[in-house]
């Protein structure tokens, strides 16, 4: 008995579906892993995001792990000058840190309204993304900055008062 074409390309067209299902799940799942290593990165334990996501805190480990671990990241400095601009504390409104660098609120807005860079020679000063990826955003002075990293800052000065 030959095979029905109908229910054949339904077959494929379900399978297809199901593909692009699987591709989406695990898009969803980096981004998840990502944004809870942005939660420890930005200073939270791995036991209050446990518990805040009500998940075990070895799960919260291996998930950031998965999503590029903590390693090169450095402790907290003091507050200092933006170091793609030099403004100091005072004369921004708000100055992010990252591990050895910080970026004030009017580079976060100007670098978001610039068109990417084709390219950048180093890696990102703030998570160490390779260079040579697509969606770097800015490098001035020695400093560089990708755009997830870009993203999360503009995050945070979305969120805080």
């Amino acid at each position: 008995m030959p095979v029905d074409r109908d229910l054949l390309r339904d077959a494929r067209a379900a399978a297809a579906e199901w593909v692009e299902a699987q591709e989406r799940t695990e898009l969803a799942k980096a981004d998840y892993h990502h944004a809870v290593r942005r939660l420890h990165l930005a200073g939270a334990s791995l036991r209050e995001i446990a518990d805040a996501l009500d998940i075990s805190h070895q799960r919260v480990h291996q998930m950031i792990d998965e999503a590029g671990g903590t390693e090169g990241w450095k402790p907290r400095l003091k507050v200092g000058d933006c170091s793609f601009c030099g403004a100091t504390a005072e004369d921004v409104e708000r100055l992010i840190a990252g591990p050895g660098v910080f970026v004030c609120d009017g580079c976060v807005r100007r670098f978001r309204a610039q068109p990417p860079l084709a390219s950048s020679s180093a890696d990102c000063s703030f998570c160490d993304r390779p260079a040579g990826v697509d969606g770097w955003l800015a490098e001035e002075a020695g400093v560089r900055i990708c755009d997830r990293c870009l993203e999360f800052c503009a995050e945070v000065l979305a969120t805080q008062v």
